[in-house]
C-alpha cells in the first residue's frame, strides 16, 4: 500500500504545483515595455507608468505601475537627482518603494502605452495593449497620479480583439495588438504585429487592420476594424500617430508569418472616411525591410512638418516632410528627403521640442545596439548615442518604449530595457547642446542577472 499512497502523494503534488498560483513581483519591473510620464504639480520628478510584458511567462500576469519618481530609492544618496544635477557615475536604484495601490495586474505582453489626458473634467485613462490570450487593450483610470482604478466608480477592464461580434471566417480579429494613440477627444486608435488568416490557422487570406475604438466606452464589433490591406499592397502593421484628419501607420515585416516577401513603411487613413487608405510609396523612394516607431513634428509656419521614422534593414531614421494634411485637406503628401544611419534595432521614436525657433530633438531606441541615440535636425547627424546598460553586462538591454520629461530648458529621457529589466533615464541639461546627454540613473532589478533562477523556482 505504502507505493501507491507515495504515487498518490507525487500526484497531488505535482497538481497543486502546477496550478499553484505565481503573482508577478511588485518590487520590480519584468520586462518592461510600454512607459508613459506625467508630470504631476508639487512633484520634483513626476510619475511614470510602466508596463511590465512578462515575455517569459514566469508569472501568471503582467503589471502595469505607477512609480512616483520622488519615493524611489533607499536613502538620501540613493535617489533620483534633480533634473541636469547629476555629475559622476549613473546611479542604480534598486528600490522602487511602489504602493500597493500603484499596481495593477494586467495581461502578458505588453506592447506600448498611451494616457488619455480627458478634458471633461474626469480621471485620466491609460491603455495598454497586451498580446497574450484574448489578444486584448487594456485600460484602467487613474483618478490621483499614483493610484490606478480601485473601486469608487472608476473603470478598468479589458477589450478582446479575437472574439468580434459581427464577424465572419475568424475575420476581423486583431492578433498581437501592438501600436496605440488616442487623442484628446478620446478616439483609439490600435495596431496589431500578425495578420490574421481567415479562418485561423488556415495560413490564408491574410488581412491587416487598425481598430478604432472609443476611449470612453471601449467596446468592439466588425465596424470598429479599418482595413489596412487592399489587393495591390501588401500588409502590416506597427506603430500609430495621429493628427487632427489624418492616421500615420507603420509597416512590420510579416515574411515570417505568412511568406509575403513585400512590405510597406507607411500608410495614411482618412479619419473622415476610413474607407480611403492611401500608400504614399515612401519605400519606392527608400528601400527597407519594415517599419518600426515613428513621430510628427506639430505644425510651424517657419518649418516644414515632418515624420520620422525609424526602419530597418538599413537601420535608419527616415526624414519625411508632410504636406496637406490639414483638416480641410483631401490630398496629404508624404515626401522622403533624407535618411540618417542608425545604431542597430531601432524601434521607438520620441521629440522633444524647444520652442518655435529650433526643430525637436528626435529620440530613437536602437534595441540591439542597446543605446538611445539622439538626432539634431538642426545638425544633421546624430549628435548623441548614450549606452543604457552596464558596461560589464553579457545581455544587451534592449531599449525599448521612450517617455520624455521636460524642464525649461532641459530633458530627462526614460527607456524601458526590454532585455535587464529596468528603466534607464538619460538627461539633456542642455537642450541647445544635446551631445551633454548623459546617462543619470537606472531605476529597477536586473532581470538578466535574476529573472531565470526566479523563473525556476516558481514553477517547480
Amino acid at each position: 500500500m505504502r507505493p501507491l499512497l507515495l504515487s498518490l502523494a507525487l500526484l497531488v503534488a505535482a497538481a497543486c504545483s502546477s496550478t499553484a498560483p505565481r503573482p508577478p513581483p511588485t518590487d520590480r519591473f519584468v520586462y518592461p515595455a510600454g512607459l508613459v510620464y506625467r508630470s504631476v504639480p508639487g512633484s520634483t520628478n513626476g510619475v511614470l507608468y510602466v508596463a511590465s510584458a512578462n515575455f517569459d511567462r514566469c508569472f501568471d500576469d503582467g503589471t502595469l505601475m505607477a512609480v512616483d519618481l520622488d519615493r524611489v530609492g533607499a536613502d538620501d544618496t540613493n535617489r533620483l537627482p534633480a533634473l541636469g544635477s547629476a555629475s559622476g557615475a549613473a546611479v542604480d536604484i534598486t528600490q522602487l518603494n511602489v504602493a500597493p495601490e500603484s499596481i495593477r495586474t494586467i495581461p502578458s505582453y505588453a506592447g506600448e502605452m498611451a494616457l488619455w489626458e480627458r478634458t471633461d473634467g474626469n480621471a485620466p485613462r491609460l491603455f495598454v495593449p497586451t498580446r497574450s490570450d484574448g489578444n486584448n487593450v487594456y485600460y484602467v483610470d487613474v483618478p490621483e497620479p499614483t493610484r490606478l482604478c480601485s473601486g469608487d466608480g472608476c473603470a478598468e477592464g479589458r477589450v478582446s480583439l479575437d472574439d468580434v461580434p459581427g464577424s465572419a471566417n475568424d475575420v476581423p480579429r486583431a492578433p498581437a495588438p501592438f501600436g496605440v494613440a488616442v487623442d484628446t477627444g478620446g478616439d483609439l486608435w490600435v495596431t496589431h504585429l500578425d495578420p490574421a488568416d481567415a479562418p485561423e490557422e488556415s495560413f490564408e487570406a491574410f488581412r491587416s487592420y487598425v481598430v478604432r475604438l472609443s476611449g470612453d466606452a471601449p467596446s468592439v464589433s466588425s465596424d470598429n476594424f479599418v482595413t489596412l490591406s487592399t489587393p495591390d499592397l501588401p500588409m502590416g502593421g506597427n506603430s500609430v500617430v495621429l493628427d487632427e484628419r489624418y492616421v500615420f501607420v507603420t509597416g512590420r515585416f510579416t515574411g515570417g508569418v505568412t511568406s509575403l516577401s513585400q512590405r510597406f513603411l507607411v500608410r495614411v487613413l482618412d479619419r473622415t472616411d476610413t474607407s480611403r487608405l492611401i500608400d504614399p510609396g515612401l519605400d519606392v523612394g527608400f528601400a527597407a525591410l519594415d517599419a518600426r516607431g515613428l513621430a510628427l513634428t506639430e505644425r510651424v509656419a517657419s518649418r516644414p512638418q515632418r515624420l520620422y521614422v525609424a526602419v530597418r534593414a538599413p537601420d535608419s531614421l527616415l526624414l519625411v516632410d508632410v504636406q496637406g494634411i490639414e483638416s480641410t485637406s483631401d490630398t496629404p503628401r508624404l515626401t522622403v528627403v533624407g535618411s540618417v544611419p542608425l545604431p542597430s534595432g531601432p524601434t521607438e521614436v520620441r521629440l522633444v521640442p524647444r520652442g518655435a525657433t529650433r526643430s525637436e530633438l528626435v529620440v530613437v531606441s536602437c534595441s540591439a545596439a542597446g543605446v538611445v541615440a539622439i538626432f539634431d535636425p538642426d545638425v544633421g547627424q546624430v549628435v548623441a548615442q548614450v549606452q543604457v546598460g552596464n558596461e560589464d553586462a553579457t545581455e544587451t538591454p534592449q531599449p525599448f518604449g521612450l517617455a520624455v520629461q521636460q524642464q525649461g530648458n532641459a530633458a530627462r529621457i526614460f527607456t524601458s530595457n526590454f532585455g535587464d529589466g529596468r528603466v534607464s533615464v538619460i538627461d539633456i541639461p542642455d537642450l541647445a547642446n544635446p551631445q551633454l546627454a548623459r546617462l543619470v540613473a537606472r531605476l529597477g532589478t536586473r532581470q538578466d542577472l535574476v529573472g531565470s533562477t526566479t523563473c525556476q523556482e516558481v514553477q517547480q
